[in-house]
């Protein structure tokens, strides 16, 4: 893990050529994306981030917002100065890289958004407001349970054992307060006036038995972007990435490719 010396932000970066930039969902950290890391290393630049102060390094107060947060990663493209890139976010990671597709899009050559959605409906805001309450009094087991309960597939948490530790072992190594943190800075966004705006062509994919961001946000989204690809997968939830990495991996590549050929 590396610390930019003028930069609070902590990165991974390992791999040549064109740059393919990972940001983590609330809660979790640069290790979410351990598959996309493994698979896409060999032949394309993996950088995984930790924003909005998670993971080793803290982040002051006034910036554990979406929008510091996208500056932060603008800043550091801009420092590494290795070229546009593809950046992928999952549900906060995916308002994060909204924010940079608006901010900067000459520093974007695709977007891919994992459940994400333009302005927390009711729905959401009453989720983010208990996961908010549970992180406040840092009763994170809590916290994991009713996330959890939300956002994965009721069979899946059997089944794929070995991801739902790896997730709740993410969980519990984060502060508490820049969870909590992070869940008042996704309560305030709101794109919807502004997705028009996005020039950057774009995927979406979006998991079926995700109840936590259901698939009609993603849908909400996708209807006002310019050039978009939305995908609902019906057998995931909340984490394709985790939930089926091969599968995602694949699909994530041929949107790079496409991209590229252009």
């Amino acid at each position: 893990m590396v610390r930019s010396s003028n930069l609070s932000i902590a990165y991974e970066m390992e791999g040549e050529g064109t740059p393919l930039v990972f940001i983590h969902q609330v809660a979790t950290d640069h290790r979410l994306w351990y598959y996309q890391h493994a698979y896409f290393r060999t032949r394309y630049r993996t950088i995984t981030v930790d924003v909005l102060g998670h993971g080793p390094v803290m982040w002051p107060l006034g910036d554990r917002s979406i929008e510091q947060a996208a500056h932060h990663v603008q800043q550091l493209l801009q420092r590494l100065d290795i070229g546009p890139a593809f950046v992928i976010g999952l549900s906060a990671g995916a308002a994060v890289a909204m924010q940079i597709a608006l901010d900067a899009p000459t520093l974007l050559r695709g977007l891919v958004l994992v459940n994400p959605w333009g302005i927390p409906n009711a729905h959401l805001r009453s989720i983010g407001k208990r996961l908010f309450q549970l992180a406040e009094s840092r009763n994170m087991v809590a916290y994991m349970d009713l996330f959890q309960r939300y956002a994965l597939p009721v069979d899946g948490v059997g089944r794929q054992h070995t991801e739902v530790e790896r997730l709740r072992t993410l969980v519990l190594e984060q502060d508490p307060r820049a969870v909590a943190y992070a869940w008042a800075a996704c309560l305030a966004v709101n794109f919807c006036e502004r997705l028009a705006e996005v020039t950057t062509p774009s995927l979406i994919i979006a998991g079926l038995h995700d109840l936590f961001t259901p698939p009609y946000l993603a849908r909400a989204m996708a209807e006002r972007l310019r050039e978009v690809e939305l995908e609902v997968w019906e057998e995931t939830g909340h984490f394709p990435c985790l939930e089926d990495p091969g599968r995602f991996n694949t699909r994530l590549e041929v949107f790079i490719r496409r991209c590229l050929a252009r």
